[in-house]
């Protein structure tokens, strides 16, 4: 996808040229039920590492000051050296814990500027946004959802793409679950997934985990019937499976994994082909430092009005005070 023009300012719907930021903005009061039924009709679908992407910028001004906030600990703290690698399910579990609000008008106006500018990627027409506009008139003076509700109905046109789990490529996000959960998230996961993960597995679930590993046929995994479990896990071994009875951590998020991949979840290729090799994650971190920068600049812009005025007051004052004196 080719790379947005970040310095394009402005839209023209119809004969009418608008401003594409006020755009954006005023697309933030259209309900997610609203946008889901559009991007649908559409035939267009999000990649989950969107999802990601726009969560983990909404929080990360919060998450920069963890050093410095009294309710984080030092092993949360420590943790969270890896959160520019979270995966979905430790950002929002993290937003839980911490009471960090996912702040749903910020989360639109990233996900509006993406789409808008990137129309021309997306085969939307500009004269669409004025149907959008339209909604955004029906529903002005209407409160904004909360997170979840959101959530809820994007759900049905986000999709994990294969290769990936958790908005991460899946081996990013193995690494990062291992290296920033404990047990207790790990078992959590497992439970979005509707998998119980035992804290020992019997004989059975191993000879499932090695088949499914090495992609064994049915005959092969009767033969795996007949050995002890010691010698399962020999066999396994020296075919490069390292698994036991006794699960650790890596063995608990391979399980999810292994037994995730069973669902055949929709790819929607043209979709991924639409979003391939769009750095989201560097766009929106540009976003954003152009964001802060623009803020810094207009309240130096401010504070030197400020200032100017005191200074001009106070030479009035000054001239004042003078003037009654020689008077």
């Amino acid at each position: 996808m080719a790379k947005p023009t970040k310095q394009e300012e402005f839209i023209y719907l119809y004969s009418k040229k608008v401003k594409i930021d006020k755009l954006i903005e005023s697309f933030v009061v259209i309900p997610s039920i609203e946008v889901v039924k559009y991007l649908k009709n559409k035939e267009l679908f999000l990649p989950n590492y969107i999802h990601k992407a726009l969560i983990r910028k909404n929080i990360a001004p919060i998450i920069a000051n963890a050093d410095h906030d009294d309710k984080f600990s030092d092993e949360m703290r420590h943790r969270l050296k890896w959160f520019d690698d979270y995966t979905i399910f430790q950002l929002e579990r993290l937003a839980e814990s911490y009471r960090i609000k996912i702040d749903v008008t910020e989360y639109k106006k990233d996900f509006w500027d993406i789409v808008i500018r990137h129309r021309r990627d997306l085969g939307i027409n500009n004269l669409e946004f004025v149907k959008l506009q339209n909604l955004t008139m029906k529903y002005q003076r209407q409160n904004q959802e909360s997170y979840e509700e959101m959530k809820q109905h994007f759900d049905r046109i986000y999709f994990e793409p294969k290769g990936y789990f958790e908005g991460c490529k899946t081996e990013d996000a193995s690494e990062v679950l291992l290296n920033s959960t404990t047990l207790s998230d790990i078992r959590d996961l497992g439970k979005k997934y509707g998998i119980d993960i035992p804290r020992r597995i019997n004989k059975r679930q191993l000879i499932d985990i090695i088949a499914l590993k090495l992609d064994l046929s049915e005959t092969e995994q009767d033969d795996l019937a007949k050995q002890s479990i010691l010698e399962l896990e020999r066999t396994a071994k020296k075919r490069g499976v390292n698994i036991s009875i006794e699960l650790k951590k890596i063995d608990m998020i391979e399980y999810i994994l292994l037994k995730r991949e069973r669902s055949d979840v929709p790819m929607h290729e043209e979709s991924m082909k639409i979003f391939e090799g769009m750095n989201i994650e560097g766009y929106l971190y540009e976003a954003k430092f152009e964001e802060i920068t623009h803020r810094y600049n207009v309240k130096k812009k401010k504070r030197r009005a400020l200032i100017r005025n005191v200074v001009i007051a106070v030479i009035i004052i000054a001239a004042s005070v003078i003037v009654a004196m020689l008077s």
